[in-house]
């Protein structure tokens, strides 16, 4: 019996070998046959299975000196598969540059690197910046095939936040019945959060010539009042947000002033005051009719001087009516943050996967700021696909202005620069 067993063991493990051997026989001749494309090195490995590949997004620069945690950040609904087309994968290393669909430069950060010594035939070179100018642009000539930045004249729109309409069934037909203006009090008349107290908007002139005529509550490293820590990548979820928020919604005006008077540039401080019970004052050269409803914020620049500001906000504090008339939008709309919670790109990768954005025909564009009064300086992309001058579309074209204390001044100085 015993031998018995020991042959049946024998068998056993001959069988098991022989079956190993020939799974491990069709692995290497079979199976690959049924593998989706791979990429190594560069090279492409085509097989039978017509499954799409990645678009592969090398990413040549840091991200204001950090790598990969930073990119990983700014695409985040991208690589959490939150966008409608993501199959895109961002790549870090340069040896890839050859596999690479798209390759992409952070403008703040290229000085500090060269280059790719090479360019590949329909690979597209983007401009990436979410920041407002000045920056350092004037040698980099027919480089850059697409840009993707806050402008909306961008190849790839990414704006810091959006206003969409509510779905109907969440509409109601009532009125609203909160009264915003009941809890406040004149004495917390507006609040301004700021950490950049020198800019090029000059916003901290007109905020001090403001004070003259009304109260403000300055938070943060430019003033006396703190909470929490200036809103970027790294300080995300390191402070208690709802406890500033609920600070704010003390407030009867929540100064949403940005540091640059540019063409489209609305930053997180507008959508986040519109998120909260609170009535933004806007300070910036972004279009806020054209992204915003009506009676949902007030634009500072609307007014000629910082004095008639303040007469208009002591109006609207002192009256119920016309208070609560500024958050009836809140019934048929949502704000959606972008920057720096979670930024929109997620255009760029269902722009890669569409062949007729890289036909010539479809990539002409000149900027708008001709409009604005910046003529025959302003070049878009060329016919050959790409931006023969990137300074004069990104710096020129986005016809940033200063504010100026004095009428006079302003006359004189406020034109475009």
């Amino acid at each position: 019996m015993m031998s018995l067993s020991r042959g049946v063991m024998r068998v056993m493990v001959l069988v098991t070998v022989m079956l190993v051997t020939y799974i491990l026989y069709l692995g290497h001749h079979k199976l690959d046959h049924f593998l989706p494309e791979e990429r190594h090195e560069g090279i492409i490995k085509r097989t039978h299975h017509q499954c799409p590949l990645p678009k592969r997004i090398l990413i040549w620069t840091t991200y204001w000196h950090e790598q990969s945690f930073a990119w990983e950040r700014i695409f985040f609904r991208q690589v959490s598969r939150q966008c409608p087309v993501s199959n895109c994968e961002l790549v870090y290393d340069h040896r890839l540059l050859d596999s690479a669909d798209a390759v992409l430069f952070h403008a703040i950060d290229l000085p500090q690197f060269k280059l790719p010594p090479k360019r590949i035939l329909e690979q597209m070179w983007i401009f990436f910046t979410l920041e407002a100018p000045p920056v350092e642009l004037k040698h980099l000539r027919n480089v850059f095939n697409w840009t993707m930045s806050y402008r909306l004249d961008s190849d790839v729109p990414v704006p810091y936040g959006r206003i969409i309409p509510k779905s109907q069934s969440s509409i109601t037909t009532a009125p609203p019945v909160k009264d915003y203006w009941a809890n406040k009090t004149k004495y917390k008349m507006a609040a301004w959060m700021v950490s950049h107290c020198g800019t090029e908007s000059r916003r901290e002139w007109f905020v001090k010539e403001l004070v003259h005529f009304m109260k403000v509550d300055v938070f943060g490293r430019c003033g006396f009042k703190k909470c929490g820590k200036n809103i970027s990548l790294r300080t995300l979820g390191t402070f208690n947000q709802d406890e500033c928020n609920a600070e704010i919604e003390q407030y009867m005006f929540y100064f949403a002033f940005e540091n640059s008077i540019c063409q489209d540039y609305i930053t997180e401080k507008f959508f986040l005051a519109l998120q909260l019970d609170v009535i933004p004052v806007v300070f910036g050269g972004g279009n806020y009719a054209a992204i915003a409803p009506i009676n949902s914020y007030i634009n500072a620049l609307d007014f000629k001087t910082p004095k008639e500001l303040a007469k208009y906000l002591e109006l609207v504090a002192e009256n119920a009516t016309m208070y609560n008339k500024y958050f009836e939008w809140k019934n048929k709309y949502i704000v959606e943050l972008g920057h720096p919670f979670s930024p929109m790109v997620c255009d760029l990768c269902s722009k890669l996967h569409d062949p007729t954005q890289f036909k010539l025909s479809n990539i002409t564009k000149r900027s708008g700021a001709e409009a604005a009064g910046v003529k025959l300086s302003v070049q878009g992309r060329d016919n050959n696909g790409s931006y023969p001058d990137i300074d004069s579309w990104f710096v020129k074209g986005s016809s940033c202005r200063i504010w100026w204390s004095g009428q006079h001044d302003y006359e004189k100085h406020g034109n475009f620069v």
